[in-house]
């Protein structure tokens, strides 16, 4: 078990007794105005109500949804411009009326032209491979935001075998997108590299309490692993040893891995033998903090290692990566051809499940890449570093695509965009960095990437660069 992840729900209460369990998969969401939401519950009558948030000065209703929007257990709506922060009270035709706590962000776009990269304090270490994810956790008006990091590894004598480590180390975001020093926190019970991070709180998941978790990767043999371990976190720390969870169906490593709506969302990645694989596995996070089982879902149309994803309102998207067998990391060689293309599929904000199956979704890259840092900052997502065919001789380090379609497409690719680069401040051509993004409370994304590779010196960097 996880000890110390907590457990209870609203699940306690009997199951006649109208209620709000989920807004946006999570206990006290983190919303932003305009966004789709989903609220989960029961008692809410077959006939259309009221969905009220709080303003500024009194309430502000949601859109009034329609029959096909409204049901006893599942009302989807949208937040209006004009709510804040506090309680969210739907409002049945029997007059009832029923609350949940929401944190209201605004809809800040990003402009991908003004990106502008600054050095950030330094990772303790100089592996490659490490696994990064953001926590938010909101209290009042404020929205404080940890980054934690878990394993990496160490080549030895090139860049196709490694050393994994065990290492946990975690640092406080700070207003305007600078972070504090990096500290060292209880070790991983096993070293792994190439995983994907993932974190849970109240305000992403059903879970009352708050874990970090880190999903498969590569063990000390270079050969991935299906293992999963979860540990439990405050906003300034890892507090108590990582477990080992219910683990992935199959072993993998490089997979695209997203949260979204309280569940976690695996893509591609190789196998142990370094071949990419076309398995899609969804887990919820359950109410104790372990995953609710692993869901074996439609597979990618191909292949899919070391690219990027985004799980959208209703749509999942991946690009990018290789198809062909790779070392660990994916290797710093020409060979395999990087993938340009993308794929789709459509999935249900309610269930998180996909709802049907993978289709192309075109080229979505301008060429070839994978081995980058995918950065989804709400309208916009950026593709960070990475390998293709002229990043020797005409590098363009930033790609950035648009949300568009009420946030259920995904544009193509273009660029270089920002201001500067961050080969500029020491980086180098940056090949498999790790990435994560966050807001402020004002609703400003940031972005952070870490680590990876100087694909000219072929050494690897314990830089940290952000915005």
């Amino acid at each position: 078990m996880l000890a110390l992840l907590g457990c209870g729900e609203p699940a306690a209460l009997a199951p006649s007794t109208p209620r709000i369990d989920y807004a946006d998969g999570a206990l006290e969401p983190v919303l932003v105005r305009g966004q789709h939401l989903v609220i989960e519950g029961f008692g809410f009558g077959s006939a259309p109500g009221v969905v009220q948030f709080l303003a500024a000065s009194g309430t502000v209703n949601g859109p009034v949804p329609d029959s096909a929007s409204w049901s006893d257990r599942v009302i989807r709506t949208t937040v209006p411009d004009a709510a804040v922060s506090g309680s969210l009270t739907v409002i049945p035709g029997s007059g009832i009326q029923l609350t949940l706590v929401v944190h209201v962000l605004a809809r800040v776009p990003f402009d991908p032209a003004g990106l502008t990269w600054q050095s950030r304090a330094a990772f303790p270490r100089s592996p490659v491979g490490v696994a990064l994810a953001a926590g938010e956790f909101p209290s009042g008006g404020s929205l404080t935001t940890t980054l934690y990091a878990i394993g990496g590894a160490e080549p030895l004598g090139g860049d196709s075998v490694f050393q994994p480590d065990s290492g946990v180390y975690v640092a406080p975001a700070q207003p305007g997108g600078a972070i504090g020093a990096w500290t060292r926190q209880l070790d991983a019970p096993a070293s792994l590299a190439f995983a994907a991070a993932a974190v849970a709180t109240r305000y992403n998941s059903r879970f009352d309490g708050s874990a970090l978790y880190a999903l498969g990767g590569i063990d000390a043999a270079g050969r991935a692993r299906a293992t999963v371990l979860g540990a439990p976190i405050t906003a300034t720390g890892v507090t108590g040893p990582f477990t080992f969870l219910e683990p992935l169906p199959a072993p993998v490593a490089g997979a695209i891995a997203v949260v979204r709506r309280g569940r976690i969302y695996v893509m591609g990645g190789t196998d142990p033998q370094g071949r990419p694989q076309q398995a899609v596995y969804v887990g919820r996070i359950g109410v104790d903090g372990h995953i609710d089982g692993w869901y074996l879902e439609p597979p990618l149309p191909a292949a899919r290692a070391y690219g990027g994803g985004v799980v959208l309102e209703r749509r999942a998207v991946a690009f990018g990566g290789v198809a062909d067998s790779v070392p660990p990391g994916g290797g710093l060689d020409s060979a395999p051809a990087r993938l340009a293309t993308s794929d789709t599929a459509p999935l249900s904000p309610a269930s998180g499940f996909l709802t049907g199956g993978w289709a192309g979704a075109g080229v979505l890259l301008p060429q070839g890449r994978s081995q980058f840092a995918t950065l989804d900052l709400g309208t916009v997502v950026l593709a960070v570093g990475g390998f293709y065919p002229s990043v020797q001789t005409t590098p363009v380090e930033v790609l950035a695509a648009a949300v568009t379609g009420g946030g259920d497409s995904l544009g193509a690719f273009s660029g270089p965009v920002g201001t500067n680069r961050i080969a500029n401040l020491g980086g180098g051509t940056l090949v498999g960095p790790a990435g994560a993004a966050w807001r402020d409370p004002d609703g400003t994304r940031h972005g952070l990437v870490l680590g990876g590779f100087d694909l000219n010196t072929r050494l690897r960097k314990n830089g940290v660069w952000g915005f």
